[in-house]
């Protein structure tokens, strides 16, 4: 149960996560969830584009539902004359228009329940008069009494109906105020604010009509609060006694809130907010309505208070804050920035917003997902699952598809092949399908076969270092970098949420932040694509015009060039790094592994930081082989060639490494050991006193 505090302000909660997260399946869930006990309504902009009123109107038919937690089902008063006021038209002389308006009110006012009582009890009345005058008790009236019974019955029956269908539309007394109070209505009486009202225009009318729903909503959970017997509510540990007195929120889901509808619709019910709680009449309190609107696009007006989920620290000096995961968001958090010097005031809509990231699905509930207990398709590691798929549902339910579509007389090597490069039924690869369901609108999904890569391709091959993901400097020469960058940005593919930290990232980093990256599927099926390209045949002319290393040995000299211009404290050791790591995603292992053993014995802690961000670079051969036949041809003649005991438990930790980061390895525990038996030898083989990062580095695979 959803609970609040008298008078608690509700947020609009914005759900992030790219296309096809699961957004509308929790949203589903939720919907399900609340049951007939919490007060709560449904809008998919994505089936049903409406205008904001509409929407409203629809929201209002599905919360006046009976509850199991009220005694009366809601009812929205002051939106109902509203909107019958803006859908009548009116007769253009003023005394016909206000009796059109009383005729509207008279006809809603019976349909009340109030109204609906007393057509019921003038229908006794009437019956009771009807028996005397004509009835059973007539008998008892004869002669002039006969005469003046029948006069006062026929009299009295219209006063009668009149007298109890008023005291019904006293019930409407504080909705009629209302409209008297807005500004619309400069100061009118009731009628003549309806008649205002209805002369508007629709796009005139939304602010007072949202605004009129909030205040129907914040009335009803003041003077019909929810059944305590009914309540289960989980308050904190210090909610007791007095203070466990709580009310219950009222929860809107809202799904496809970044189409234009579903824009216009939020921005217009935030704006009645503001306008309720600060210049509305009856101001003091707040409505119960909690939002939660799903997103997969980041709205520039948040910056002023959440930092951009691919940005690792927040703007200094400004009240920024980090977006917190949905199963972490604590109302604290959206609550602060009502502290004194916070930073801007109320009045901005980013003050009621509160975006969330959706957590991406467990290894259990992925793999469970695409386990289409089929033996058609060989058997797949959760971990691998997990990996590749990164907790995304759309990825999840797309695997579970290619396995199913696997044909009975496929060859093994076929259904062994690599998840990405498998083939449906018409052989169109995996990695082609996704990115052409996934990558948002204005970048388009590479064909298949020989190509010159995209500006997506491109892009995902640039935030392949997690060192470029977060450096506002982008480098010339790469084509569209800029443009496709801030779309992958903006539609939430690019987050620090990605980061999946490697097991030694702590020793070598600390409790430093984690960058932000790519998303792991759309960057494997990208650099797939990449991979793919690639024209087939060892000739050393075909691999001088290979589109993999083209693209990364581009890059490189795109970023030394970069970097030659802006000079700094360290850039030059930096630099160096960011080539080694180039170096290794272009295939140069041997020259990379004995670089690396020549820093080791000046700090090891920097060294593991080091050995962490090499062991991040794209691979390219677990696409072409499995990861054990890759680490075989990585240390081929190694040991063989006269190296001392660190340059070869280096090379053996980098391959290891290099591949165990890779989302298509099965972790296991003879990888863990042969990892952690590297790390001991070198921490036995050093010259340092202190050791202690290796051995760390080491337990970790223990």
């Amino acid at each position: 149960m959803i609970w609040r505090l008298p008078d608690q302000r509700q947020p609009v909660v914005a759900l992030l996560g790219p296309r096809q997260s699961g957004k509308t399946s929790l949203l589903r869930s939720l919907s399900q969830g609340c049951g007939a006990t919490v007060v709560h309504a449904h809008l998919d902009f994505h089936e049903t584009p409406l205008d904001p009123v509409s929407a409203a109107a629809l929201v209002a038919f599905q919360m006046m539902r009976g509850w199991d937690t009220l005694r009366r089902s809601p009812v929205f008063h002051r939106f109902a004359l509203g909107l019958l006021a803006l859908n009548e038209s009116l007769d253009p002389d003023r005394a016909r228009a206000t009796d059109q308006i009383n005729g509207l009110i008279q006809q809603y006012t019976r349909g009340t329940r109030r109204g609906r009582f007393a057509s019921r009890l003038e229908e006794a009345v009437d019956a009771t008069m009807d028996v005397v005058a004509t009835g059973a008790l007539s008998p008892l009236v004869q002669g002039q009494a006969r005469e003046v019974v029948t006069a006062v019955r026929e009299r009295a029956r219209p006063v009668i109906g009149s007298l109890l269908q008023s005291t019904a539309r006293w019930g409407l007394r504080d909705a009629l105020r209302w409209h008297v109070g807005i500004p619309e209505a400069e100061a009118a009486g009731s009628l003549d604010a309806l008649i205002r009202l209805s002369s508007a225009s629709r796009s005139a009318a939304v602010g007072p009509l949202l605004a009129a729903f909030l205040a129907d909503a914040k009335d009803q959970a003041q003077r019909h609060p929810a059944l305590r017997s009914s309540c289960s509510c989980e308050l904190p540990p210090h909610y007791v006694g007095r203070a466990a007195r709580h009310d219950h929120a009222w929860v809107l889901l809202v799904d496809g809130a970044q189409t234009p509808a579903g824009r216009q619709f939020l921005a217009a019910l935030v704006a009645a907010r503001m306008r309720n709680e600060q210049n509305g009449p009856g101001s003091g309190g707040a409505d119960p309505l909690v939002v939660l609107a799903a997103c997969d696009q980041w709205q520039p007006e948040w910056t002023t208070r959440w930092c951009e989920p691919w940005r690792t620290t927040p703007l200094p000096d400004t009240p920024q804050r980090r977006v917190p995961l949905l199963t972490r968001a604590t109302r604290t958090l959206w609550t602060r920035q009502d502290e004194a010097g916070a930073g801007p005031d109320p009045a901005s809509a980013a003050h009621y917003w509160y975006p969330v990231w959706l957590d991406p699905m467990s290894e259990e509930r992925v793999s469970y997902l695409t386990d289409d207990t089929s033996s058609l398709a060989a058997p797949i590691a959760p971990s691998v699952v997990h990996a590749l798929t990164g907790g995304h549902w759309g990825a999840a339910l797309a695997l579970r598809e290619q396995r199913e579509s696997t044909p009975p007389d496929a060859e093994t090597v076929e259904r062994e092949r690599p998840l990405p490069v498998a083939v449906d039924a018409s052989g169109r690869p995996l990695w082609s399908r996704a990115l052409e369901t996934s990558l948002p609108e204005g970048l388009v999904a590479p064909a298949p076969g020989r190509s010159a890569p995209s500006p997506a391709v491109l892009a995902a091959s640039y935030l392949a270092d997690v060192r470029t993901a977060d450096d506002p400097r982008v480098p010339q020469g790469i084509a569209d970098l800029p443009r496709s960058l801030e779309l992958l940005r903006r539609n939430l593919w690019v987050s620090t949420f990605f980061h999946r930290p490697s097991r030694i990232r702590e020793v070598g980093w600390g409790d430093a932040d984690g960058p932000p990256v790519l998303h792991p599927w759309l960057s494997r099926c990208a650099l797939t694509a990449l991979s793919a390209a690639a024209p087939a045949g060892p000739a050393a002319a075909e691999r001088e015009t290979d589109p993999w290393n083209e693209v990364f040995t581009r890059q490189a000299q795109a970023l030394a060039s970069l970097a030659a211009n802006h000079n700094g404290s360290g850039a030059g050791v930096a630099r160096e790094e960011q080539q080694l790591f180039y170096d290794l995603a272009l295939g140069g292992f041997a020259p990379v592994a004995e670089a690396l053993a020549g820093r080791f014995d000046r700090d090891h802690r920097a060294w593991v930081r080091l050995l962490d961000y090499l062991a991040s670079a794209p691979c390219r051969l677990v696409h072409e082989q499995s990861a054990q036949e890759a680490y075989a041809v990585l240390l081929a003649g190694i040991e063989q060639t006269g190296r001392d005991v660190v340059a070869v438990a280096t090379a053996k930790l980098l391959a290891l490494l290099w591949l165990y980061n890779d989302p298509l390895t099965e972790r296991s525990r003879r990888w863990d050991a042969q990892i952690e038996e590297g790390f001991e030898r070198l921490a036995h083989n050093s010259r340092l006193l202190d050791v202690s990062a290796l051995q760390q580095a080491g337990a970790l695979f223990a």
